[in-house]
């Protein structure tokens, strides 16, 4: 196996531990399932129980506020502790959570999982993912690598979708149940994410993750006086805001274009599978070209193809058009959203730091989990119909474009510091 891999570009370090990142990649999609199912199933999810967009909103914000904290200090904790237990746990209670999700919850008590949500799966367990990466391939490998663990957890998440639809449509049965469908998804999404934190304990190794000297809470002071740590958290910053966007593509082709709650969550289910393509490819082409370069190409297809999505006629003769700028949009993305974190190599940010930096980067990078849903469900339930849309759909083409803004900070700074170090 190390030998094939060997052949097509990766390093020793990266071959040798290939299998180990595709576990943590695997891990990184499925833990996600339960927190954003809602997404896929979004009109379903509504009326089931019985909520508004902004209430819809209110829970990414809370996953957010919790999440913003989990971050920050949870990055520490995966710089200190065991990187299997931090998996483990993480995913075993985001499932049992899952199976709270099926009782009779009002809205307070949706928050209150909501709020459970974002320290079970944000807290230490993507800073932990983060660090297994880095450390587990070469340092001319990180693009390939986050490439892979990106691609992993596309296919991961996938397959996952795919299997939730068809779970659905068992749910749904003969009498069109969606309540019953909306039960069977979430028993699907409880009992997979537990037991991948049951293989994550079998399979992942404390020692492949542990090469680098534990650091205390003060080293939180040293990442935050590293430039590149807060460029790329503002890059991340941009990218995040599209992460969230993309689950409102989904009810504008229902509601707008007037396409079915099955083909939305299908095209959400296929789109993952476009994934792969983004994630490896660029992560090939960027290890030669620099992040720079590609990222900046990636945010401008992003912004384009939007604005194209808002530009169609709001009717089903669109809905081929949509899925095609759609599928476009979301190739591109998932360049970024793996390419951000190899930019922590070519900042020269030490991986003794690793936990700790990703932690920061997410504080801030993940901010928009605050007030994007909750923006966009205030705007969608405010103006009824396309205006909603459009309105937020150009406060993202508007973050897209500042995201090329700090792309073009991060192509000086490296240039910056290239020129310092070869002076001295």
């Amino acid at each position: 196996m190390s030998k094939l891999l060997s052949k097509i570009g990766m390093g020793e370090e990266l071959s040798r531990n290939f299998l180990a990142i595709l576990i943590v990649a695997f891990g990184g999609a499925i833990i996600y399932g339960l927190p954003y199912f809602r997404f896929d199933y979004y009109d379903v999810y509504l009326e089931t129980y019985h909520l508004t967009n902004t209430q819809m909103g209110v829970f990414g914000s809370v996953l957010g506020v919790f999440g913003m904290v989990s971050y920050l200090f949870g990055g520490v904790v995966a710089d200190r502790f065991s990187t299997r237990t931090i998996l483990t746990v993480s995913l075993v209670g985001t499932g049992l959570g899952g199976f709270v999700h099926l009782l009779p919850l009002n809205f307070p008590a949706l928050v209150c999982l909501y709020a459970f949500w974002g320290v079970s799966s944000l807290f230490a367990f993507w800073p932990a993912c983060v660090k297994a990466v880095r450390i587990l391939s070469g340092s001319g490998d990180q693009g390939k690598a986050f490439g892979f663990f990106e691609g992993g957890r596309g296919i991961a998440a996938a397959l996952m979708a795919m299997a939730a639809v068809v779970a659905f449509r068992m749910g749904t049965g003969h009498m069109e149940n969606q309540e019953r469908g909306m039960k069977y998804v979430i028993v699907f999404y409880s009992v997979l994410t537990i037991l991948m934190g049951v293989l994550a304990f079998l399979t992942v190794k404390d020692d492949k993750v542990e090469e680098s000297e534990r650091i205390s809470f003060k080293g939180i002071g040293e990442v935050l006086r590293l430039p590149a740590v807060w460029i790329i958290g503002f890059v991340t910053f941009c990218n995040y805001v599209f992460t969230l966007s993309l689950y409102y593509f989904t009810p504008y082709s229902t509601s707008i274009l007037g396409a079915s709650a099955t083909f939305a969550a299908t095209l959400a289910a296929l789109k993952r599978w476009f994934s792969l393509f983004g994630n490896v490819g660029g992560g090939f082409i960027t290890d030669k070209i620099g992040t720079g370069r590609m990222l900046g190409l990636s945010f401008f297809i992003m912004a384009a193809g939007t604005l194209g999505i808002l530009l169609l006629p709001t009717n089903k003769s669109s809905i081929v058009a949509f899925t095609v700028l759609f599928i476009v949009i979301y190739v591109f993305y998932n360049v970024n959203y793996a390419m951000t974190w190899a930019m922590m190599d070519e900042g020269a940010i030490p991986k003794k730091y690793s936990g700790t930096a990703a932690g920061v980067i997410s504080t801030v990078g993940y901010l928009p989990e605050i007030f994007c849903s909750l923006l966009a469900g205030a705007l969608i339930d405010s103006h009824p119909g396309v205006t909603g849309y459009r309105q937020f759909f150009g406060f993202l083409i508007a973050m897209l474009v500042l995201g090329i803004v700090f792309v073009i900070v991060w192509v000086k700074y490296l240039k910056k510091t290239r020129k310092e170090t070869a002076e001295a």
